[in-house]
C-alpha cells in the first residue's frame, strides 16, 4: 500500500454570521479553485488562538462586522485521510460594524450578503457548505 504524505495545517474555523435573514459571505479569489469563490468567513487559527478567537478576529478581518452573540455548532475533519485540519464552526448573531482590521497579505475579499436558499447554489467550497449543514440541523 502507498504512503499517502500527511499535511500538517492547523485548525481552522468557519463562521455562519446571519443578519435578519440572510447569511455574511465573502468573494474571494482562490488560486486552487482557478478563479473567485463565494465563502462563509473562515481561517485557520493563529498561534496560541483558541477557535472562539478565530471566529471572531475572522469575522472582523474579512468581512469589518462583530457579533454580540456567539454559538458553537461542532467541527469537523476537512479531509482526515491526509490532512490534519480540523474545522470549528460557529454561528454569529446581533451583527454590527467593527473597528477596522488587517486582512491577511494574500487576502483579497468582499463581503455580501445572501438568502439560505440562494447559499446552497453558491457557496462552492466544502467547509462552508458542511458549515451551513451543520448549522441548518442545529436550528431545527
Amino acid at each position: 500500500m502507498t504512503q499517502i504524505p500527511l499535511v500538517e495545517h492547523p485548525e481552522s474555523v468557519v463562521v455562519v454570521a446571519l443578519d435578519a435573514d440572510e447569511l455574511v459571505a465573502v468573494r474571494q479569489t482562490r488560486p486552487g479553485a482557478r478563479g473567485q469563490t463565494l465563502e462563509l468567513p473562515s481561517g485557520k487559527l493563529e498561534p496560541g488562538e483558541t477557535p472562539a478567537q478565530a471566529a471572531e478576529r475572522e469575522l472582523a478581518e474579512e468581512c469589518g462586522l462583530r457579533a454580540e452573540a456567539w454559538r458553537a455548532l461542532g467541527s469537523f475533519w476537512v479531509v482526515p485521510a491526509y490532512s490534519t485540519e480540523l474545522t470549528h464552526v460557529f454561528e454569529a448573531t446581533g451583527l454590527s460594524p467593527a473597528a477596522p482590521a488587517e486582512l491577511d497579505e494574500d487576502e483579497d475579499v468582499e463581503a455580501e450578503r445572501i438568502g439560505v436558499e440562494a447559499a446552497w447554489q453558491h457557496l462552492s467550497d466544502g467547509a462552508s457548505l458542511a458549515a451551513l449543514a451543520l448549522w441548518e440541523r442545529r436550528a431545527t
